[in-house]
């Protein structure tokens, strides 16, 4: 059995380069209780890292990067709307033409789970509660001293988001891997953690990173705070795809950027 994976970087390129080869490196290729720590979800990527990580997906024949992310957090749909709200709704609208086109949608993706959560009475809109509730707690001149009582250093205030749901999600190895979100206020930053139950760090884990860091990025800059870190929490990661000469190039690309 391997050891805990733990991997402190400063951008979400590095750790997933980090990540991705410290997983391979393990029995099997795959580590159980990975934890990533990305220390600016802000910070601008490593383009020599995003762009191997293109062209390693692009040789495999899967997903690009940006599809993936797309399915955390819609970035350029965001853009194009002027509030959590309308994008909620319009998300919810173009759902299903989603689903026509990537079969792999067909069981949802993560970002409808955000913005219409199957929840006994309805679909709820957690993101839209999300950045509601972090409003108020801004504004909240009397913070809840028992939230400070076991550390040292404790976040003002911590809201979950659900990303699985047990009734519907059934299915042993599918949609969802990311089973949840939690985001904590500290000060004037905002940061966030995701626990996935299972992760491919080569056909979805870049994309992974980037989709949780935009997310983050909005849901700050709708409450008016400063982007913080990014933790990704791991049961199971997996170094997948990676023949001979992908994993080189990835380890030459490493050294001369002196990550090892």
């Amino acid at each position: 059995m391997s050891h805990p994976i733990h991997v402190h970087a400063p951008d979400l390129s590095t750790a997933w380069l980090q990540t991705t080869l410290a997983v391979h490196a393990a029995p099997g290729r795959r580590a159980l209780h990975t934890v990533t720590h990305i220390v600016d979800a802000a910070k601008v990527e490593q383009p020599r890292i995003r762009a191997a990580a293109d062209d390693l997906l692009d040789e495999i024949d899967l997903q690009p990067v940006d599809t993936v992310a797309n399915t955390i957090f819609p970035a350029a749909l965001a853009l194009q709307t002027s509030n959590p709200a309308e994008l909620a709704e319009r998300y919810r609208r173009l759902y299903p033409s989603l689903k026509r086109l990537e079969r792999r949608n067909n069981r949802g993706t993560y970002f409808l789970r955000l913005v219409a959560y199957p929840a006994e009475k309805g679909p709820v809109d957690q993101l839209g509660h999300l950045i509601d509730t972090l409003i108020m707690e801004r504004a909240n001149a009397a913070p809840k001293r028992a939230r400070y009582e076991t550390s040292l250093h404790v976040p003002d205030t911590e809201i979950s988001v659900p990303i699985f749901e047990p009734g519907r999600d059934t299915t042993a190895m599918a949609f969802p891997c990311l089973s949840l979100l939690s985001f904590q206020l500290d000060g004037e930053h905002l940061h966030a953690v995701a626990h996935y139950r299972s992760q491919y760090l080569v056909a979805r884990g870049y994309g992974n990173y980037m989709g949780i860091c935009r997310l983050l990025g909005y849901v700050a800059a709708q409450v008016g705070v400063g982007i913080g870190a990014v933790t990704v929490v791991v049961g199971q990661a997996h170094a997948d795809h990676l023949r001979r000469d992908l994993t080189e190039g990835l380890h030459a690309l490493a050294a001369d950027l002196a990550l090892i």
